[in-house]
């Protein structure tokens, strides 16, 4: 069947690749001019450093036949330029029998122990950096039974023996934390993506992003577009109360010319000076048009090949059988 694969490949090839290449071209008059009309052009510049926080957390796991082991970390720089002044983080490691929807809970343990990080320094710096989307982070609002007190200095939902109760408390917990660190810091909590799938700006085939990084170059930044965070309504004593109160305005930003276009999240409703204010600080600390902090930490936190396979020597799985497994005579 591989073989049809190949040969449907060679005979579509030019089709995909057309699709995987983008142009202008594409586009007829009206959408090109709406795309470059949303544009704001506005090069930043500041002499004005300041304090980050920047927050990411990697994972590794491997699945085997008795269950899946897992390792997961994360890690806040603190910085000025780029500087760095402080540097906490936490590591995480264990098995998860059967392992049963183990690949989410690596996920939301990961998460967890942003959160935490987060929450327990945000007070260090003028600005939070966090990779990726707020409203993807807070995933779906769901009725917990029983609720229970969520404390900053542990994770409760480790202690669970059940691996569905294990996920839905991981969730809830993750989701009160991330409550806190709105309710506490959210007026400087920004969250970057660099790599954004969202069409809520001109609803077209392709994402907002690439239509922008497409047909703009210059450094500057797109209208603002605000909306509820969550439309589940959380109840006066819910410890997630402040999610459901909170809404998210959202902007695209290019910070140096030519360079990618970030999509940025917060929990806060901006003007156009503060859209300015805040690619003035990142400008500062940019490396290609992406916060210096940020880069930085991903790079502390990754697990790249040669840790994966590290970790397999350490733990002698190796010679493991996994869930892949196959007779040698199919290999």
């Amino acid at each position: 069947m591989i073989n049809e694969a190949y040969e449907r490949l060679a005979s579509d090839r030019q089709l995909i690749l057309r699709k995987l290449t983008l142009s202008g071209n594409e586009f007829d008059k009206k959408t090109i001019e709406e795309v470059k009309n949303n544009w704001k052009e506005f090069t930043p510049s500041s002499r004005n450093r300041k304090k980050f926080a920047a927050i990411d957390g990697g994972e590794f796991h491997k699945e085997l036949r008795v269950g899946m082991v897992y390792v997961v970390d994360a890690e806040i720089l603190i910085t000025l330029g780029e500087k760095v002044l402080e540097k906490e983080g936490d590591v995480r490691a264990g098995v998860f029998r059967p392992g049963n929807k183990a690949k989410e809970r690596v996920g939301e343990l990961m998460a967890l122990l942003e959160a935490k990080l987060a929450l327990n320094h945000g007070n260090k710096a003028d600005w939070i950096l966090m990779d990726g989307s707020i409203k993807k982070k807070v995933g779906e609002i769901r009725e917990i039974d029983p609720p229970f007190e969520v404390r900053d200095d542990t994770l409760q939902s480790l202690d669970q023996s059940d691996e569905d109760l294990m996920l839905n408390f991981m969730v809830y917990e993750k989701q009160v934390l991330l409550s806190r660190l709105l309710e506490r810091y959210g007026e400087r909590t920004v969250w970057i993506s660099k790599v954004s799938r969202g069409r809520e700006l001109f609803k077209e085939e392709v994402s907002d992003a690439v239509l922008l990084e497409t047909m703009t170059r210059s450094p500057g930044f797109s209208t603002v577009w605000c909306r509820k965070l969550t439309p589940t309504y959380l109840g006066i004593g819910d410890q997630r109360e402040k999610l459901g109160e909170s809404k998210v305005c959202s902007f695209y930003t290019r910070l140096e010319k030519g360079e990618r276009v970030l999509r940025v999240d917060v929990t806060r409703e901006v003007d156009e000076q503060w859209v300015k204010d805040l690619m003035n600080d990142l400008s500062s600390v940019s490396i290609r048009g992406y916060p210096y902090p940020l880069v930085q930490v991903h790079y502390d936190v990754k697990v790249s090949t040669v840790d994966r396979k590290r970790i397999m020597d350490i733990l002698g799985l190796r010679n493991r059988r996994g869930v892949n497994w196959w007779p040698s005579q199919f290999s």
